[in-house]
C-alpha cells in the first residue's frame, strides 16, 4: 500500500495544499520558513496519537475563529492481496476499492472519517484500519553514534543507546549481542565479523573516504568503537567530524529499522537530512535515500540543491510561501529549474564548482534593431557595399 497524496487544510501556515506524493522518494525543496517543515508535520500528526488541536489551525483560516481543529487527508492506493485481508474485517468495502482517503478533523478516533470516491463509508473497526496503515515516523535529529557502550546498557532498551544497538544488528548480531562480549574464539570472531559486515555497508554508502573501517573492541563488559581510514590510526566516533558522524548514525539508524520490514511497512518523513554534510557527502545520501525507498517511501525537505536526484526531476516538489500561505509546485524542473532557482535565490554566478567540460555563453542582454546590427557588422569588416 503507498501514500498517493496529501492534503491539508488550515495547518499553521498552511491555508489549503495537496502535496503528491511520489512512489519512492519526495524531495520538499524551498527556502527558509517557507512551510517545509510544517507540511511534514501535517503529515505526522495523522499518526494516531499524535498532538492535532485547535493551537495547530491556521491563524488567518475560518477554522481559526471557530475553534476548529485543522484537516489532514491521506490518500491509499496500490493496496496488495494482504493488506485487503487486513482492511476487509475495517470494512467490506475493501474488497473492490483501489484506493480510498482518510480524513482526520480532530484528536479522537472518532475524528476520523474513511472516504472512497469522496463519500464517507461507515467502519466497524477505525483502530484496526489505522493499524494496517503504513506507519508514519517523524525525523528531525538523530541520536548519534557514542564512543563505547556496556552489554547491560545495550540489553535494558535504553533509547539513548539505540544506534549502538541498531550497528550491532547491521553487524549481524541482531538477536545475539551478548555473543561479541564472550571471552573465547567464537567471541572474538563474531566480533571480527561484525566489523567486517558493518564496514561493507558503510564503504558502499561513503564515497569520500574508500577506505574506511569499523572495528568493535570489546573489554570485559564494555564495547569500544573505533573508526579508522587511510591516513589515521583508530579514533573514537566523537572525535570525527559532525557531519560524519552524522551521516554513520543515520545510515545506521534507517538499515536496521527496515531491514527485516515489510515492504512499505513505513512511510519515513526527514526534515533537513544531511544539513551538516558539504556537497559530496549530501550527493552520498541521496544514494542512501535510494536504497531506502526500495522498501518504503520517503519525504524529506531541504534548502540544498545537492540533495536533489536530478535523474527523477518528477519527484521535487517546490514549496513557498505568500499571501496565501504555504504552497506546493510540482513542476519546479520546468525552463531548466527556474521555479526552483528564482525561489532559493540561486544563480549561475554562486556556483564555484563546473564539470571538466563547460560551456559559457554571455549574450546581449538588450535586443539590438537589425540594421543596427548590420551597421555594425559593415563597420567591423571595412566593407562598403551599396
Amino acid at each position: 500500500m503507498l501514500i498517493s497524496k496529501v492534503h491539508v487544510k488550515a495547518f499553521k501556515s498552511i491555508f489549503d495544499l495537496t502535496l503528491p506524493v511520489d512512489p519512492k522518494v519526495t524531495v520538499m525543496i524551498g527556502a527558509n520558513e517557507s512551510g517545509k517543515t510544517n507540511t511534514l508535520r501535517a503529515v505526522e500528526s495523522f499518526r494516531a496519537g499524535a498532538p492535532f488541536t485547535s493551537g495547530q489551525t491556521c491563524q488567518y483560516s475560518d477554522y481559526y475563529y471557530q475553534g476548529k481543529c485543522p484537516e489532514v487527508t491521506l490518500e491509499f492506493s496500490h493496496l496488495s492481496r494482504e493488506n485487503r485481508r487486513n482492511l476487509v474485517h475495517a470494512s467490506e468495502v475493501f474488497k473492490d476499492v483501489d484506493k480510498f482517503s482518510i480524513l482526520k478533523t480532530g484528536p479522537e478516533l472518532s475524528d476520523y472519517h474513511l472516504l472512497v470516491k469522496n463519500e464517507e463509508v461507515a467502519v466497524s473497526d477505525m483502530k484496526r484500519l489505522l493499524d494496517n496503515l503504513p506507519k508514519l515516523l517523524y525525523f528531525d535529529s538523530i541520536a548519534l553514534i557514542k564512543n563505547r557502550v556496556d552489554l547491560n546498557t545495550l540489553l535494558n532498551g535504553d533509547t539513548s543507546h539505540q544506534t549502538e544497538r541498531n550497528l550491532l544488528k547491521i553487524g549481524g548480531l541482531q538477536n545475539n549481542f551478548e555473543l561479541i562480549f564472550e571471552d573465547s574464539t567464537r567471541g572474538r570472531r563474531a566480533s571480527e565479523e561484525a566489523s567486517r559486515l558493518i564496514t561493507q555497508q558503510i564503504r558502499r554508502v561513503w564515497s569520500q573516504e574508500p577506505t574506511i573501517e569499523i572495528k568493535l573492541n570489546v573489554n570485559g563488559k564494555m564495547l569500544y568503537i573505533d573508526i579508522s581510514d587511510g591516513t589515521t590510526v583508530y579514533d573514537t566516533p566523537e572525535s570525527r567530524s559532525l557531519g560524519f558522524r552524522w551521516y554513520l548514525s543515520f545510515y545506521i539508524n534507517f538499515i536496521a529499522k527496515t531491514f527485516e520490514a515489510k515492504a512499505n511497512e513505513f512511510f519515513f518523513l526527514l526534515d533537513e537530512p544531511g544539513i551538516h554534510l558539504h556537497p559530496a557527502g549530501q550527493k552520498d545520501l541521496t544514494k542512501v535515500m535510494e536504497d531506502l525507498a526500495i522498501k518504503n517511501q520517503l519525504v524529506y525537505t531541504t534548502h540544498s540543491p545537492f540533495m536533489i536526484n536530478r535523474e527523477y526531476p518528477q519527484r521535487v516538489r517546490l514549496v513557498s510561501k505568500g499571501r496565501e500561505g504555504t504552497k506546493i509546485d510540482s513542476q519546479a524542473y520546468r525552463e531548466n529549474w527556474k521555479p526552483l532557482r528564482r525561489s532559493i535565490g540561486l544563480v549561475i554566478g554562486d556556483l564555484f564548482f563546473f564539470n571538466d567540460s563547460s560551456l559559457i555563453l554571455e549574450v546581449p542582454s538588450t535586443k539590438i534593431p537589425f540594421m543596427k546590427r548590420f551597421q555594425l557588422f559593415k563597420a567591423h569588416t571595412g566593407k562598403n557595399n551599396s
